[in-house]
């Protein structure tokens, strides 16, 4: 039982102090209280509920009563479900059950993507104005250096992939091939019209 209250009760307070440093999260958050959804994984098989309050949202693994909507999916795809055009294929493919109002899921989602919040601000309130300005542009210059050694490494595989391996095809050759293939499915389509007819 600790093991399903410990974890909901770290989420709660996580959520509750990010909402408390975005001041517009109020609106968004009242025009959702009350509102709840159940979520399902099939990697632990037991459902977490999240029920949204005026100040912040709830979570619980023991909660068995009525919600808004139930969503049954895998872990993998969670961030596939920010784009509503994916939901009718995941659907289809059996990665995504919903029960109720999948409008809900997104508009809980974005409760937390939509979050806007001065992190600079924060730190000079916590540690000071100095302390915070360093900080700030150490995680500038580190995330644009891993941005930079993250490029470099995408286009290193793809030279390897592509030049070095030929496990690849390159872009002229990829587009080339889907031409090819358009124009036989022309030439296919053309034929079958062709038997289609009637003979005199």
């Amino acid at each position: 039982m600790l093991w399903t209250v410990l974890p909901s009760q770290l989420l709660e307070f996580a959520a509750q102090q990010l909402f408390a440093m975005d001041p517009a999260s109020a609106e968004r958050l009242q025009k959702l209280t009350g509102k709840r959804v159940r979520v399902t994984l099939r990697e632990l098989g037991k459902p977490l509920t999240v029920t949204v309050t005026d100040t912040s949202l709830q979570f619980s693994w023991v909660d068995d009563d009525a919600v808004d909507c139930h969503i049954s999916t895998e872990l993998a795809v969670l961030p596939e479900l920010r784009d509503s055009a994916n939901i009718t294929r995941l659907i289809k493919a059996d990665k995504l059950d919903i029960e109720g109002d999948p409008l809900l899921a997104q508009q809980l989602s974005k409760l937390v993507t939509a979050l806007d919040i001065d992190w600079p601000e924060q730190l000079s309130q916590r540690i000071g104005d100095v302390p915070a300005q360093l900080l700030v542009t150490a995680f500038q210059r580190s995330r644009k250096r891993f941005g930079s050694w993250q490029q470099d490494n995408q286009q290193w595989l793809r030279d390897a992939l592509v030049e070095e391996k030929k496990i690849l095809p390159a872009r002229p050759q990829f587009t080339q091939f889907q031409q090819d293939i358009q124009a036989l499915r022309a030439r296919i389509d053309k034929l079958e019209r062709q038997l289609r007819k009637p003979r005199d």
